[in-house]
């Protein structure tokens, strides 16, 4: 057996000491010669099964003996074996299989796959004879394991690593940190994640004994070092998000941990001095076999430049300029990998292997490309840059710099448009810039970039759009015909240094606001009358804006003054008045007239009578909002529970447009479709507040004539925006689908509302319970001070209601707060809670806010309920409370309570203000961009989210009563689910 197999090092220590314990899984535990006579059973099974060299060998498990009994025995068949987290989405583990392409896979559980034909290990050893194991010659070049990682598409792609770079990375390991006999190891990592591999693999080629960290433990800190204390552990791995939270523990007197090893991100500063154990941290991506790069990190570290150390044995590295030459001295490029810890290929896939993987002839070496930037430190220590591809981040978000250059380049006035992003260098926040070629070179250049600004506010969400637009006679080239985007950046760079032309700007007042601009856009390219938002302003930025001005002023400056005064003229203006006004008027935005906007033009008629049928058994259905998470994933439920075809409008600039809209939308929120269901789905270009859509009378005409039934799930969400900017999308919006409804038949709506119409009614009603049919009028005291949102809802059901006692056939579902999916954990980030949670968690802590509900469900259970509901007409004219019964519906401190304990690190309780002060500096922080909803005084000396304390709680009898008889279920915010939500939010870093 060769040095070069894991296995045979394995078989070594079965050998030498077979009654040594090699594994621990709670109460069980598992001698080497246990593990060799189990394995092999498995393996002569394999085998008869035709399992052989080469073959592809899928493991559906969970961290368990089970597991690491199937991986010996896949090895002892030549086998590659294929590690997928039982946990992970149906989809993503249906997408594995199906590039797998494998006769047989393995499963913990038979129930893991619906459909899927596997056998359980457990009942395989169990039934199967026993026989002589498989003995074919292993010299390390064999495929040992496949793990499937995601690219930038999210789609999975399977990684072929040979047992000869795994036994490279252990021998190296067990020799670098003292590895034998007598260690104790920890099974810590998920099963898809690599370092699961390196885990089990050093334990066993070191005939050492590992142990299977408990579920319960693995996020608890505290817990954690007790289970390495009473274990007596000497060698473990924690993601690096927990490493500070550890170090931060007591260490138990017990604690006999030499070595602490973490990897998977960039560890921030953490104090190892006083640690009676030491912390390593690894760097490597899953092409080069788990870990590249190694560093110590002793007491000094954060004294030092931050590095990812020096490669391990078996690995080297390059720092290669975009022409693949070395770069010299500490110049920066891409780290590039080479060495027998390099992958074999990708899984399948020729043309990414030849990308990823080259051959260098001026280095003579196989090299891999990480696209990870990065520059040699003076110590010979490699410094991490960051990623050189075109993913970037901006305002947390992921952004893919050619989907906003594809969306200008859909403009028919663009010849040419590339997207760069770049650090603010006031805030250091990222920033997108667009350059872009008008087609007509003779024109308004400031009329094209007008157009262009509005068309993209319709198609990509605010954090995807540029911040600057330039307009170019044509895109700067190098030498090879490349776009020189490094002649791009230092044209950026001179038009961000030009002065402020202060002649501009007339009055004192107007210059201190266009100094203000100056300071938060960080450019000069504005005038008296553009609006703050036309040149480059956003959420974040007005919340950056009101400091600013307030500070500037002496006065302070709301974030409503932003959105109705957006000009340099206007703003200043506004503020010039208020100087003059008494304070206590100022405390919130003025409020609107709703009850002006609560009509229905009087031709609007629904006189004519409707079919059950249109419930029943509809053949056409009108969904809006399909590109939203509620809609995205109402489109599938309705397909998968009506044969209907479903039509739905949406802004794009085509109907071809539209549909792949929707498409990403499906892929976004994780929603599998067929293409048989696809076939079911119409895509239209349109606008929901233009008259008739926007559509071609003609296509009007026949949707009129063909819908059975309305679907309304489209609404502008946004949470500090006024009632003003809110009323076209969400009141008109709704004019124009009520009209839509009483057009050809009369067609019944279902209206997707929200719970927030109740408002923070209580503090006028003095109630504790709103029921689903209390007239929602007691609370608009409440509403009228309440965000712009939540007025344009209440507008919305008072319309609705108008429409229902002239005949519409109207159900309403007040949608709770959608936290995510409870299969899927797909969630909407922009929404305020996921910011509240990120925030909680990046601080560790949370605001004392007394009975604050938001009525936390998921949108699965919202969706299958309106689905269920909307088919019965004993439901028309009927409004459901889509949140969970009062004994379920958490308050924030249970929800966060929970949540916490989930993510290893418990949330310490703040006064609300002392909470505020942690984070409202910081232009980064999730909520910064709603800071106005934490400080503006909206009503009695409170704030927005103050006021929603001691919400009330929701009746939901109707629910409850057309829910009985169906298989739909409240769902439960158990520790399942809460760790779906923490991997979303990248608030769990178990993998």
């Amino acid at each position: 057996m060769s040095k070069d197999s894991v296995l045979g090092l394995f078989r070594q220590h079965a050998d030498t000491h077979p009654e040594r314990p090699a594994l621990v899984d709670r109460e069980r535990s598992f001698s080497y010669r246990e593990l060799d006579r189990l394995s092999d059973r498995l393996a002569a099974h394999l085998a008869r099964r035709g399992v052989a060299r080469g073959e592809l060998l899928p493991l559906l498990a969970e961290r368990s003996a089970e597991l690491v009994i199937a991986i010996l025995a896949a090895a002892k068949c030549a086998a590659a074996y294929v590690p997928v987290d039982r946990r992970q989405p149906n989809r993503r583990k249906r997408e594995v299989l199906r590039q797998c392409q494998a006769p047989l896979a393995l499963a913990t559980h038979a129930e893991d796959l619906p459909g899927q034909p596997v056998e359980v290990i457990a009942q395989a050893l169990a039934t199967s004879a026993a026989g002589a194991a498989p003995r074919p010659a292993l010299d390390g070049s064999e495929a040992l394991y496949v793990i499937f990682t995601s690219g930038t598409t999210g789609e999975p792609k399977g990684v072929v690593i040979e047992s000869r770079s795994l036994a490279n990375l252990v021998s190296w390991h067990n020799r670098r940190f003292n590895m034998d006999q007598r260690s104790r190891t920890t099974l810590m990592a998920g099963v898809g994640f690599d370092v699961s591999q390196w885990e089990i693999w050093s334990t066993l080629c070191a005939g050492a004994c590992l142990h299977l960290v408990p579920d319960e433990v693995r996020p608890d800190p505290a817990a954690l070092l007790a289970f390495f204390a009473e274990q007596r552990i000497s060698h473990a791995f924690a993601p690096t998000v927990m490493v500070p939270a550890l170090a931060e523990q007591p260490a138990p007197p017990s604690l006999a941990l030499r070595y602490l090893f973490c990897a998977g991100e960039k560890l921030p500063p953490v104090a190892t001095g006083g640690l009676p154990y030491t912390v390593v941290d690894y760097y490597g991506p899953t092409e080069a076999t788990v870990f590249a790069t190694c560093r110590i990190v002793d007491a000094e570290a954060h004294r030092r430049p931050a590095s990812i150390g020096t490669p391990i044995d078996g690995c080297e590295a390059f720092i290669l300029d975009a022409d693949d030459r070395p770069c010299h001295g500490d110049r920066p490029g891409e780290l590039n990998l080479a060495g027998v810890c390099l992958a074999r290929e990708y899984l399948r896939d020729p043309d990414m292997t030849a990308r990823r993987f080259h051959y260098s002839q001026a280095l003579r070496r196989r090299l891999y490309r990480t696209g990870d930037k990065a520059r040699w430190l003076a110590d010979g220590s490699l410094q991490f840059l960051g990623r050189l591809d075109d993913q970037v981040k901006i305002r947390g978000h992921r952004v893919e710099l050619g989907d906003v250059e594809a969306a200008l380049l859909r403009q028919p006035a663009i010849h040419g448009a590339v997207v760069l992003a770049h650090a603010d260098p006031r805030s250091g926040s990222q920033q997108l810039s667009a350059f872009v070629v008008p087609r007509q070179q003779d024109g308004d250049a400031r009329a094209v970039l007008a157009a262009i600004k509005t068309a993209l506010r319709q198609e990509l969400p605010d954090y995807m759009l540029p911040s600057r637009y330039l307009s170019l006679d044509s895109l700067p080239t190098t030498v090879n015909g490349k776009i020189d985007r490094q002649a791009l950046r230092r044209h950026l760079d001179e038009q961000c240094q030009e002065r402020l032309d202060e002649q501009r700007f007339g009055t004192p007042g107007e210059l201190q606001v266009a100094l203000s601009w100056q300071e938060v856009l960080g450019h000069t390219d504005f005038g008296l009358d553009d609006s703050f938002f036309e040149v480059g302003g956003h959420s974040l930025l007005a919340a950056a804006l009101v400091r600013e001005l307030s500070r500037r002023f002496g006065n302070r400056a709301y974030i409503h003054d932003i959105y109705r005064t957006p000009s340099v003229r206007q703003l200043a203006a506004s503020l010039a008045r208020r100087a003059g006004e008494a304070p206590p008027a100022l405390d919130s935005e003025p409020a609107q007239e709703l009850q002006r906007d609560v009509r229905l033009p009087a031709d609007v008629d629904f006189s004519r009578p409707m079919d059950t049928a249109q419930l029943l058994a509809p053949r056409h259905i009108l969904l809006t909002g399909a590109s939203g998470l509620m809609g995205a994933h109402l489109l599938a439920e309705l397909l998968a529970s009506r044969e209907a075809d479903l039509h739905c409008p949406v802004r794009a600039q085509n109907d071809a447009h539209a549909l792949e809209r929707l498409r990403q939308a499906a892929r976004q929120h994780r929603i599998e479709l067929a293409e048989t269901d696809w076939r079911r789905v119409r895509a239209y270009a349109a606008d929901l507040a233009e008259p008739g859509f926007g559509l071609p009378a003609e296509t009007y005409r026949e949707l009129a004539g063909s819908v059975d039934q309305v679907f309304h799930s489209a609404s502008a969400v946004n949470f500090i925006q006024p009632y003003s900017y809110m009323k076209r999308d969400n009141v008109e919006g709704l004019g124009q689908v009520l009209r839509f409804c009483a057009s050809g038949r009369c067609k019944p709506l279902m209206l997707l509302s929200s719970i927030s119409v109740y408002s923070w009614g209580h503090l006028h009603t003095g109630k504790r319970l709103m029921r689903e049919d209390d007239d929602i009028d007691q609370n608009l005291p409440a509403v009228v001070t309440d965000m712009g949102y939540v007025r344009s809802k209440w507008v919305m059901e008072k319309i609705a209601d108008l429409a229902a006692e002239r005949g519409l056939p109207l159900m309403t579902f007040r949608l709770g707060y959608a936290t995510c999916h409870s299969r899927t954990g797909a969630y909407a980030d922009y929404q305020w809670w996921s910011r509240l949670a990120r925030t909680c968690l990046e601080y560790r802590a949370v605001p004392l806010l007394r009975e604050l509900r938001e009525g936390l469900t998921t949108v699965d259970y919202m969706v299958e309920a309106i689905s269920v509901i909307a088919r019965q007409p004993s439901a028309l004219g009927k409004k459901f409370n889509l949140v969970p019964s009062i004994p379920r519906c958490l308050t924030l401190d249970e929800f966060f309570g929970r949540l916490g304990r989930r993510a290893g690190r418990p949330l310490r309780q703040m006064p609300f203000d002392d909470w505020v002060s942690l984070w409202e500096d910081n232009r980064d922080a999730p909520l910064y961009p709603l800071l106005s909803m934490f400080r503006d005084n909206m009503y009695a000396g409170r704030s927005t989210v103050e006021l929603y304390q001691d919400t009330y709680l929701w009746d939901c009898t109707n629910v409850e009563e057309h829910l009985r008889g169906s298989a739909v279920r409240e769902p439960e915010f158990d520790d399942r689910l809460l760790d779906l939500y923490l991997a979303g939010l990248g608030g769990s870093a178990m993998r």
